[in-house]
């Protein structure tokens, strides 16, 4: 009776171990499970992934020709030291003449298979499968050692180092950095016991198999995957939730646009038929016009909203061309000829005509302009002045311009001194000015001043501008503080003459 009492006793308790260890088992494959990849995300893995390669075939071929260089020096000029050492370290000088065949096999196997990689990434075969040669890339220098010294019975040890700087170098794909480290441990736990590599002499001098070397190598390599595998998961989410914002974006913008599209089409369509004199229409023609811009104007701010969004994940498309500024200019101005007019500006263009051709987007280029002189005018009060102007500045000038950076507290007082001749642009105001804690952020995502609540806009135009002439190569800053009006600067280069 006793006896049964206590195996059910003791079948419960391991079931209940069972079940523990099953849920725990259960919990950590969900945790390490990878979830569904992007498109996105996998593109961005496969770019990186052929960036860092070639990055990292670079380095290795510049310091594997620096160690062979030194490891042929002293196998080759240097052998009655390494005799000398091997004869009173391990008692067999003959280890030096296996350690000189190995070492010169080695060395010129290491630098052909980096030498084939490298050619290899540069085709087409290369670029399609980059997973092939980053195995062939690690394991040439993780495994090439063990495998050549194996066969003059000198065993080594995994390069733990290694580990951990092919990790940093190319921190995706952590399954393939894990498929070539247990490559390499595999050989160094499996296959050096069964050849009975791992009794030999020099083996045990050299304690192969310490403590201090099997806890270094377990270190490393959790160390390494685990970093590696940190990093994808955290660029995945990152990619995912740009995903889930790009298709939010959208929808919510194509709901918008739809009620707002349809809006103007009618209100057109009335302004189209209404006439000042007309008394039988029930709402008045500049009523109807009203309607019709803030129609308009709603949807200017989606598709502002749209391009911030995309210039911020994707960049600046451009489609450069020779350029000529005045014209570009003058149509900027034509367009916002009412609103100079309606806020009597004192519009003064200094901008001639025989300046040089500029190498840009002329259509990204007539945004910027039209959304720094709107900026202007949203701002500041009526009668203003507002100045234009563009000149050549080389190498050889001196224009003292103050650069606003949002990276830094204070401002930064820089000389515009570029080695090529570049064109500096400047859009200047009379107005209320800016204070200069707010410069610093003015080109920042979804910036706004101090009294936003009372201006349309989102904050998006200034930065849509300095994405816009940031692709193209220049700079964008201003100059102001309160009561002393603004200047807004930009630079562009020059199309090659």
């Amino acid at each position: 009776m006793r006896r049964s009492l206590w195996l059910a006793q003791w079948s419960q308790s391991i079931q209940v171990t069972w079940n523990w260890l099953r849920r725990y088992a259960q919990y950590w494959l969900v945790r390490f499970k990878s979830p569904q990849e992007s498109a996105d995300y996998l593109t961005w893995r496969h770019q990186f992934l052929q960036k860092r390669l070639r990055l990292g075939l670079w380095l290795a071929l510049f310091w594997q020709s620096i160690v062979s260089a030194e490891g042929l020096y002293s196998i080759l000029f240097e052998f009655e030291r390494l005799r000398a050492v091997a004869l009173s370290t391990y008692g067999d000088a003959s280890i030096a003449e296996r350690w000189r065949g190995a070492s010169i096999v080695y060395y010129v196997s290491a630098n052909v298979i980096l030498l084939a990689c490298w050619i290899g990434q540069k085709t087409t075969w290369g670029r399609r499968y980059p997973e092939a040669l980053f195995l062939l890339f690690a394991c040439s220098l993780s495994n090439l050692t063990h495998i050549i010294f194996t066969f003059v019975s000198l065993p080594e040890t995994p390069p733990s180092l290694l580990f951990l700087i092919i990790a940093v170098l190319v921190p995706v794909h952590w399954g393939l950095h894990f498929i070539y480290q247990a490559v390499a441990i595999t050989y160094y736990t499996i296959f050096y016991p069964i050849t009975g590599l791992a009794t030999l002499e020099y083996a045990k001098i050299r304690n192969l198999y310490s403590r201090e070397i099997i806890i270094q190598l377990a270190c490393a390599c959790s160390v390494s995957i685990l970093s590696v595998y940190l990093y994808e998961r955290l660029k995945r989410s990152e990619f995912e939730a740009t995903r889930q914002l790009q298709i939010f974006l959208h929808s919510v913008s194509h709901d918008l646009q739809a009620p707002v599209v349809g809006s103007s089409v009618v209100l057109k369509s009335l302004l189209d038929k209404a006439t000042n004199e007309d008394d039988h229409l029930i709402v008045k023609r500049s009523t109807i016009e009203r309607l019709l811009q803030g129609s308009n104007h709603q949807l200017a701010l989606i598709n502002s909203l749209i391009e911030a969004h995309t210039a911020q994940t994707q960049g600046v498309t451009l489609y450069c061309e020779p350029t000529e500024l005045k014209p570009l200019v003058d149509s900027v101005l034509i367009h916002l000829n009412h609103g100079l007019t309606k806020k009597r500006i004192q519009l003064v263009n200094r901008i001639a005509e025989d300046l040089p051709i500029v190498n840009a987007d002329a259509n990204q280029l007539w945004r910027v302009f039209s959304n720094l002189i709107e900026n202007t005018l949203k701002h500041n009060p009526h009668g203003i002045q507002l100045t234009l102007d563009a000149n050549v500045v080389d190498g050889q000038s001196h224009c003292p311009v103050r650069v606003w950076e949002s990276n830094k507290v204070e401002s930064v007082q820089q000389l515009i001194q570029p080695q090529a001749p570049i064109l500096l642009c400047v859009i200047q105001d009379s107005g209320i000015g800016i204070a200069p804690e707010q410069c610093q952020h003015l080109f920042e995502l979804y910036a706004r001043g101090t009294k936003a609540r009372y201006t349309p806009g989102l904050g998006l135009g200034l930065y849509l501008c300095k994405q816009i002439v940031e692709a193209h190569g220049g700079k964008i800053g201003v100059i102001s503080c309160l009561g002393a009006g603004a200047t807004f600067w930009f630079t562009l280069p020059l199309y090659p003459t």
